[in-house]
């Protein structure tokens, strides 16, 4: 009978770490289709506030 019990339980671990397993990647999937948008609205913030971006190549990269 504590077979039984043993396996029951381990059903139940199973079930609830399935399901939390899930949820995260629900969370994880939303969090990734909204990305675009996080990163349009942090740049529209970014380059409205002044934002400036200043870029310095090394002399031996340029071409003579």
């Amino acid at each position: 009978m504590s077979v039984l019990y043993a396996l029951a339980g381990l059903l139940i671990i199973a079930a609830v770490v399935s399901l939390v397993l899930s949820l995260l990647g629900v969370i994880v999937v939303g969090a990734l289709r909204i990305l675009p948008v996080v990163f349009v609205v942090l740049a529209a913030v970014f380059f409205l506030s002044g934002g400036r971006i200043d870029v310095h190549l090394p002399d031996k990269w340029r071409r003579k």
